[in-house]
């Protein structure tokens, strides 16, 4: 049998690690879900490919499966909170142009759209609102409630990541476990002793749980971003 270089292993797990660093990429993007009124959801990136810009962070309107309403197919920094739920109106800062605008969620209609802050607010006071306060990207959480189905999915994927790199570190502890359930076999036939066979395969219940654990989180992960 050929005797692998000593150099090959690492040369391997080199070769691995782009491969590795592309199917993990997308751990860090994230999507939560936000209770928003009768009309819409608030679909957050923190960060995520919904938001243009270089922090990746924004707020975007969500309903029925799909993010774009008639005529506002855009991600905000900044939403108003909503005081009704009943409320079809929203106003909100759009992220690729800083522009304000108020549009009506029910009749899907914008009714201004202006650079200036001060226009668009009277509008907005005008259909018989009290001035906002906003919510954005980042008091999401504090400010709105998230769904449960958001709050489940948070929770599977920041399970699977600590899993996946918490279980990655006891490759060697799973290496040693390896060696010694191999040499309890070699062991056992020279003594021919079934104590020693029944050990050796002990020893790699642990080595199976290790990697069972992190492929199965490995694989979870690329499911989740593809």
């Amino acid at each position: 049998m050929k005797k692998l270089h000593p150099w090959g292993l690492p040369v391997l797990l080199i070769g691995l690690l782009p491969s590795l660093a592309f199917a993990l990429a997308g751990i860090a993007e994230r999507t939560s879900f936000f209770h928003y009124n009768d009309f819409t959801r608030i679909e957050r990136g923190h960060p995520s490919d919904i938001c243009s810009g270089s922090t990746k962070w924004c707020l975007a309107l969500y309903r029925d499966g799909y993010r774009d309403f008639k005529g506002i197919d855009s991600t905000f920094t900044q939403l108003n909170i909503p005081s009704d739920t009943a409320t079809p109106y929203i106003i909100g800062q759009r992220l690729s142009d800083d522009r304000w605008l108020v549009y009506d969620l029910q009749k899907e209609q914008i009714l201004i759209e202006d650079v200036d802050y001060q226009k668009v607010i009277e509008v907005w006071c005008s259909l018989g609102l009290a001035r906002p306060s906003y919510v954005d990207a980042r008091n999401t959480r504090e400010l709105l409630t998230e769904t449960q189905d958001s709050i489940a999915s948070r929770w599977r994927g920041d399970l699977q990541m600590w899993l996946f790199w918490g279980l990655l570190p006891l490759t060697p502890v799973a290496l040693i476990f390896c060696y010694i359930s191999w040499k309890t076999r070699q062991q056992c036939k020279k003594n021919r002793t079934t104590v020693l066979l029944v050990f050796s395969y002990v020893f790699l219940a642990p080595v199976l749980f290790i990697v069972y654990a992190v492929m199965s989180s490995f694989i979870a992960i690329i499911r989740q971003n593809w």
